[in-house]
């Protein structure tokens, strides 16, 4: 028996626009609905639907759709905003409105829970690697209190893995170590790599690496810290993001299955093609119809392919006696290395200022602040780090960053006049 989970990456940056902060989805959905970014916007808007409303239909049809899907916190509060405000009700997408996304969603969860796992993420999207460590546990806390306020204590105990926002893992030990350490801290229990942050064992094959649950194990310093992680399918996340069919999906699926027949392993193979959720024209047009509702169908009827949660897998298979695996030195990303987060003059200086700016937050002495001041300007550090702003090496998303923290620095000299104290 295979297992095969496919799995959504769904995240939309904030943005600073006509004077005030808000999600670039509504910025997009702002303007003229029959321009290019318009017409993207409508379709970005029904993908954040897709997953929970493809769940709700397969299920009721009695079927057993499977499926991961992680949402930044900034695009939840997005979709609960624009839930709220009546945006999504007005906006019809092939003749039916939008609606209530986060209230589908919370339907989803309570009543086909076994449907669509969530795993956990960052709250602002942001690339941990070159995130300053002390907000590390922010990111994911905050994360954490938006999943939990939308959908409920229930719905969060459900969340027990972790994806690190562009799949960037560091490959410094200690640092590696921190980053485990908070999230098993945060109540996770797995997290997804990618390939590239993982060295290869030793006559393994590219599936033996990918198509397993391994137990990551971290040495530095004489201490060992270990947790289970799952590890990104590179060739079939590339090719459903490209419109791989339902018929293609189960020829790779069970080429994977005869690799582990040939190799003796004994385990069932676990496969998970990760891919951006709205990103491109098959993701927002095709996959759902052409590719996930088709393969749920198939499946059913397949004595040795079976779709599953990640969690639902190491329920069944308990990992008691995972193989260990290890970071590479260099750590790794969804696009192998860390240069699209840390190279160039205007990323240093962005990353430096981030980094100053996270020490004067870290300073503030909250016993001489509202908590609701606090809280403001602890999360608008946090929007700071978004990893949008240095990513796409352009400069309206650096001029993006230059305006939040200009933000965050004016607030920080407001309080200088009343002498606020620094810990």
């Amino acid at each position: 028996m295979a297992y095969f989970v496919p799995w959504l990456h769904m995240h939309q940056p904030p943005i600073w626009y006509d004077n005030c902060q808000m999600g670039n989805l509504e910025k997009m959905l702002s303007g003229d609905r029959n321009s290019e970014e318009g017409w993207n916007a409508q379709w970005f808007a029904q993908a954040y639907k897709n997953p929970a409303r493809y769940a709700k239909q397969l299920s009721q049809d009695g079927y057993r759709p499977r499926m991961m899907v992680d949402y930044s916190g900034v695009l939840l509060e997005e979709l609960a905003y624009l839930s709220d405000n009546g945006t999504f009700a007005n906006l019809h997408v092939d003749g039916e409105p939008i609606g209530d996304v986060i209230e589908l969603w919370r339907q989803v969860l309570e009543d086909y829970p076994e449907a669509i796992e969530f795993a956990g993420t960052a709250y602002s999207h942001c690339y941990f690697p070159a995130t300053p460590e002390r907000d590390w546990e922010a990111q994911i806390l905050a994360w954490k209190q938006i999943f939990g306020n939308l959908f409920g204590e229930a719905a969060l105990k459900h969340v027990k893995g972790f994806w690190l926002p562009e799949m960037g893992m560091t490959g410094e030990p200690q640092q590696a170590i921190k980053l485990v350490r908070t999230l098993k801290r945060c109540g996770y229990e797995w997290l997804i790599l990618p390939t590239s942050a993982l060295e290869m064992p030793e006559g393994w094959t590219t599936p033996e690496l990918e198509n397993r649950v391994h137990e990551l194990e971290i040495t530095a310093d004489g201490e060992t810290e270990r947790i289970l992680c799952v590890v990104r399918d590179t060739e079939m996340g590339i090719r459903q993001q490209s419109g791989h069919n339902a018929d293609g999906c189960l020829n790779d699926i069970r080429y994977r299955s005869h690799v582990f027949s040939e190799k003796g392993i004994l385990t069932s193979p676990l496969i998970v093609p990760t891919s951006d959720g709205e990103n491109g024209n098959v993701m927002m047009f095709e996959y759902f119809r052409n590719t996930f509702v088709p393969l749920v169908h198939q499946v059913s009827a397949l004595p040795d392919i079976e779709m599953a949660t990640v969690s639902e897998y190491i329920t069944k298979y308990p990992p008691d006696n995972a193989t260990p695996v290890r970071l590479k030195p260099t750590g790794g990303s969804w696009i192998g290395g860390h240069q699209s987060w840390n190279e160039g003059d205007r990323r240093q200086g962005i990353l430096r200022e981030i980094d100053e700016l996270s020490q004067q937050v870290a300073a503030l002495d909250s016993s001489e602040l509202e908590t609701s001041e606090l809280e403001e300007i602890q999360r608008l550090l946090l929007v700071c780090e978004t990893s949008c702003f240095v990513y796409w090496n352009a400069e309206f998303w650096f001029e993006q960053a230059d305006l939040f923290l200009g933000k965050l620095r004016g607030r920080l000299k407001q309080l200088q006049p009343r002498e606020v104290g620094l810990r």
